[in-house]
């Protein structure tokens, strides 16, 4: 069913509802084993995370994940990376937006979050030096990220585009070598990875970091920003401290990673449910986010439950996963968002319009299709 290119909206509401009369995890009519539990899901991802196969988003080769001891060197470099770099500090916004919306000045959704992401992030993802990489990630990002993770269109013109990207960014990687003094962006940490590996295993390591950057943290800025506006937060007395609340609930109420995915290595046993070896595990991150059991209004949106959250509900938030596999820039994205949010929603007026109101579902939890406007405001003239 996973290949059906139409959104898995309805499915993942099914799910929700059919975990809510469970107790415990059930298998779904395809055979995979749902887990929407808090605790259960904690088992498969820390408690017994030896009972399953290695699991890496980021630092993987096809379905292999790197070995351990490459991945935690990988993740020591990215948080290096991170660390070296505040887009903050010289990020246009005005011009990202300026570039990004189209002819009639509107942001479309399922595009516009990942564009200017990208932009955001481009001295983390290469230096500016790399002319042809940068040019290469660009295409990437329209034909991969925006085209097929957040929409799910699979078109002729883009299955021929990610290959030839990919041998693309191996050849330009070929041209180039590790830095003696550690990585300064994501080209220099793929190059600088230890083992056995060829251009175009880099190449498609760099493929999966910028996918991870620039794909979930931009369309988690699209849902912060409409959320926002809808909600009326899109005024210049907005505090950061309002937009850090605002991104949680964003993130609990439509987490763009709404589902983990797991593989049993052995046969054992998660909350009283039989699992063979070779069986896979799917973690409902949506649906945990919406357990009734666990939050007040489960579906309303509610900045002001992260004011005090339970320790109950800080267990059951998963929106990076939990463990070995959990995100490693899970605080550097926050941080981002909550800078691009705030900057965003105090100083632009905001228009939101939806053709749909079912959030689009692939790879990725995307906001409805429709657009957002945004009209700069009026900065007040120095008194004389």
């Amino acid at each position: 069913m996973f290949l059906d290119r139409k959104s898995l909206w309805p499915d993942l509401r099914r799910w929700e509802e059919q975990a809510a009369g469970r107790d415990g995890p059930f298998r779904l009519r395809f055979g995979t084993l749902f887990v929407a539990d808090a605790d259960a899901a904690r088992d498969v991802l820390v408690e017994q995370a030896g009972d399953y196969l290695s699991q890496s988003g980021f630092f993987r080769l096809g379905p292999e994940s790197l070995p351990p001891a490459v991945r935690g060197e990988a993740s020591r470099e990215l948080l290096k990376v991170l660390a070296r770099h505040d887009p903050a500090s010289s990020f246009d916004l005005d011009a990202a937006l300026g570039e990004v919306c189209d002819g009639r000045g509107r942001l479309r959704h399922q595009h516009w979050g990942v564009e200017v992401v990208r932009r955001y992030f481009a001295p983390v993802i290469a230096d500016r030096s790399h002319t042809a990489i940068n040019a290469l990630v660009d295409t990437y990002v329209t034909s991969s990220v925006v085209a097929d993770d957040v929409v799910g269109h699979v078109l002729r013109r883009s299955h021929r585009t990610v290959p030839a990207v990919r041998a693309g960014l191996a050849e330009q990687l070929g041209r180039l070598s590790a830095q003696e003094d550690g990585a300064r962006d994501l080209v220099d940490l793929v190059l600088g990875l230890p083992g056995e590996l060829s251009t175009a295993d880099r190449a498609q390591v760099l493929q999966r970091l910028v996918l991870s950057t620039v794909g979930f943290t931009g369309v988690t800025l699209e849902w912060v920003v409409l959320l926002g506006v809808r909600h009326g937060y899109d005024t210049p007395t907005v505090r950061r401290e309002q937009v850090h609340h605002l991104v949680r609930e964003a993130l609990r109420l439509y987490p763009t990673a709404w589902r983990l995915m797991r593989v049993a290595a052995a046969d054992h046993e998660i909350a009283g449910a039989e699992v063979r070896e070779g069986e896979h595990v799917l973690i409902g991150t949506h649906a945990i986010h919406r357990s009734a059991a666990v939050w007040e209004a489960p579906l309303d949106f509610r900045p002001s439950r992260w004011q005090r959250p339970t320790d109950e509900q800080r267990r059951s938030y998963l929106p990076f996963g939990k463990g070995e596999g959990m995100c490693p820039a899970s605080g550097f994205a926050v941080r981002a968002l909550e800078h691009l949010g705030h900057l965003i929603l105090s100083g632009y007026r905001g228009e939101v319009r939806l053709r749909t109101r079912r959030p689009h579902v692939r790879t990725l939890l995307a906001p409805p299709a429709g657009w957002t406007r945004l009209t700069a405001r009026a900065v007040p003239a120095p008194q004389r």
